[in-house]
């Protein structure tokens, strides 16, 4: 199969242009952090729904035990990362909602296995045993979303697939961990790959990597020469380059309409761990309870590249690497333009975590906001084609209804225009204010 169409760099139209600041990370192989002392474990399904509790306080559980299921579609089991004794069952602070029912585990440090560690040939079974293993495991997207990996893959039967992308951009500055794992498990991402595929039933496969990273570019190529189905796609470096809908129209030059979603177009997104985390679990039985996480930043004394068990609190991770070396910082889930700010020691890393950003206040901008002064910036970089100031002004305005016209809901709050604005208006914070009205008078017109 010829490759040489792919070689070209691909982008999408907008966007930025960030300074990466991966340095410090980028050449540290992944370590396995030690374990925790404790795990705090959110009974939060995607979209903030309650899963329902398989444990009492009390319980002895043991690693990749199930511990929390659901009847919902939309939604995926949670499973002990620790081995040790349920302590509490509890409200306890929540990275993105403040607080969430959560199970507490205490580790007896034995870390002892609660499932078998079983090679298994994925191609003896069909679409649907791999998809119920997906989904009996627990795996959710790890690029930042959490959506249930398995409600991607269960196509309605009006839908056709036939393309795969695998994201490996990792747009957001600080972020190595993607990287890393193209460096270090690219057998395991091709294996991975092709249990998507036999899921799908499809025979493409793109993996959409950023120019910026050559040495894992070289390598995925290398590898990719003995899967046929699988092509290198070399993307210019711009963020939000890993968003879904960016990535298809620069990949396959395919437009998601307005309120549809990639299969709409025939297309799958994935990212690169959340593929790793299917091979894990297809071939060998392993259920989701880690994932691999960045932590790094200007005031953390050993940025490292860790892999960590989900519902490890903060304190834990940040003791790992060394400590804090300024008396005053912030620290980010995540990436420094769609990341969530914490301010409590006490929060667990969560299935969605990508990484752990420890900055000191100084490099925050805290520059006061001014009024627009119409210079169109946040609407060339806007990567949905939006009106980011015409937003805001509606907002301040409490011009509701204009809000649905200006197609608020298709931002995809991605920072390009409040990075940009010369006049520092918190673009963002307003858009999410907008949205928030917006579904509040939803809500109050169904009842």
């Amino acid at each position: 199969m010829k490759r040489d169409l792919f070689t070209f760099k691909k982008t999408f139209a907008g966007g930025i242009h960030l300074p990466d600041f991966k340095s410090s990370t980028s050449n540290l192989t992944i370590e396995d952090s030690s374990l925790p002392q404790k795990v705090i474990l959110p009974l939060l399904s995607y979209g903030a729904k309650l899963l329902n509790t398989q444990v009492v306080v009390g319980e002895e559980v043991k690693t990749g035990q199930l511990i929390a299921t659901s009847n919902e579609f939309i939604s995926a089991p949670i499973y002990a990362s620790i081995s040790g004794r349920i302590t509490e069952i509890t409200d306890l602070p929540h990275p993105d909602f403040g607080e969430a029912k959560s199970i507490v585990i205490e580790s007896d440090s034995k870390d002892e296995k609660g499932y078998n560690l079983k090679e298994r040939d994925y191609r003896s079974l069909s679409s649907d045993e791999i998809r119920k293993i997906i989904k009996d495991s627990g795996i959710v997207g790890l690029g930042g979303a959490s959506f249930p990996t398995y409600v991607k893959f269960t196509i309605p039967e009006d839908k056709h697939i036939d393309s795969f992308i695998i994201n490996l951009c990792e747009c957001e500055p600080y972020l190595t961990v993607d990287y890393r794992i193209a460096l270090e498990m690219p057998d395991e991402i091709f294996k991975g790959i092709e249990v998507v595929l036999k899921i799908l039933n499809i025979e493409d496969a793109y993996i959409a990597i950023e120019d910026n990273k050559q040495e894992a570019i070289d390598v995925l190529n290398e590898k990719a020469k003995a899967y046929p189905q699988v092509k290198v796609v070399v993307l210019r470096t711009k963020y939000p380059q890993g968003e879904e809908k960016q990535l298809i129209r620069a990949v396959l030059k395919r437009v998601v309409p307005k309120g549809k979603l990639p299969l709409d177009v025939g297309v799958v997104v994935d990212n690169v761990q959340t593929v790793l985390a299917i091979y894990e679990a297809v071939l060998f039985n392993k259920p989701l309870y880690e994932r691999i996480i960045t932590v790094t930043g200007e005031a953390i004394k050993e940025p490292k590249n860790l892999r960590v068990r989900i519902g490890t609190p903060l304190h834990h991770i940040i003791k790992e690497c060394g400590g804090i070396t300024s008396d005053e910082v912030e620290i980010i889930f995540g990436g420094p333009m769609m990341g969530t700010a914490v301010d409590n020691l006490e929060v667990p890393i969560l299935a969605g975590t990508s990484g752990v950003l420890v900055l000191p206040k100084r490099k925050i901008d805290l520059q006061t906001e001014s009024p627009c002064i119409r210079c169109g910036r946040c609407v060339e970089v806007c990567p949905m084609r939006l009106l980011p100031t015409e937003i805001n002004k509606a907002v301040e305005n409490k011009q509701w209804d204009l809000l649905d016209e200006l197609n608020i809901s298709e931002c995809i709050e991605c920072g390009a225009c409040a990075y940009i604005c010369p006049s520092k208006i918190p673009l963002v914070k307003r858009i999410k204010e907008g949205k928030e009205v917006l579904a509040k008078r939803k809500v109050k017109r169904n009842r």
